[in-house]
């Protein structure tokens, strides 16, 4: 049987913890094929991100037409744009219907402090985006104010919904606690998912498989929020399979594969 399609776009990843490498890992896990643009190349490990190189927009736009001029992706994942000349390229393509499921995850900065991304960037594709997954300082980013408890994340989906994007859900498993906690915005209002919070330093990537994944079960068919529930749980599994590993000497990655 032919496998469906996902493509991400999204930057490279050397130690393949995160961005497109974590994002094909997450495609293969669902048994589907993954397409990539590579939007940035960078420079990083466990530990850090040491630097960022911006691929021409040119060269984004001809990766763009040359995939989408042999596959059709079922689902998009976006991820890191890296520059504002990046996502008018995407949000072109977007426009024109090409990047359906589209789900847009607002890499502003990584979690040491590096900036990977502009707002204005992000907020390009904001009206194309079916999901968009900003984390809670990426919602505060691109919101302007601080998005801190459960109850701020709820608002801070809403006003991100107000803004285009049809489901938003802003993630908070970083922050203390028991559980998981992430709050999304439904056309039918807000709500809370929850998972178990997992005792791990090995959280390398956990937004871009969030996003990964919920992009790949909207190409398997799901509905948004079975897709929500099922990349929740998927990265709650990853987490939990990698907790004993020794990768590196930083915050390490997930098992994304079950190995």
């Amino acid at each position: 049987m032919t496998p469906g399609v996902v493509l991400t776009i999204a930057g490279s990843d050397p130690t393949a913890g995160a961005g497109i490498q974590a994002d094909l890992k997450t495609f293969a896990a669902y048994r589907l094929y993954g397409c990539s643009v590579i939007t940035a190349v960078t420079s990083q490990n466990t530990r850090g991100v040491d630097d960022v190189f911006p691929v021409p927009a040119t060269v984004v736009g001809t990766q763009l037409a040359a995939v989408l001029s042999d596959f059709r992706p079922a689902a998009v994942k976006v991820g890191m744009l890296a520059t504002a000349e990046i996502a008018a390229v995407v949000a072109a393509k977007a426009r024109e219907g090409a990047l359906p499921n589209l789900v847009l995850d607002p890499v502003l900065s990584s979690s040491s402090g590096f900036r990977l991304g502009v707002t204005a960037a992000v907020k390009r594709l904001l009206p194309y985006a079916t999901v968009i997954t900003p984390n809670r300082d990426e919602a505060s980013a691109l919101l302007g104010w601080q998005v801190a408890s459960p109850a701020d994340m709820a608002g801070a989906a809403g006003q991100l919904a107000a803004e285009g994007a049809k489901y938003v859900v802003v993630t908070g498993g970083d922050a203390a606690g028991d559980e998981a906690i992430d709050a999304m915005w439904t056309p039918h209002g807000a709500r809370f998912l929850h998972a178990p919070r997992v005792a791990t330093r090995n959280t390398h990537g956990t937004g871009c498989t969030f996003a990964a994944a919920i992009a790949a079960r909207l190409a398997l068919g799901d509905s948004v929020p079975d897709a929500l529930a099922s990349a929740k749980e998927y990265v709650t599994r990853a987490l939990q399979a990698a907790a004993g590993w020794q990768l590196g000497g930083g915050q390490g990655p997930l098992n994304h594969l079950g190995f």
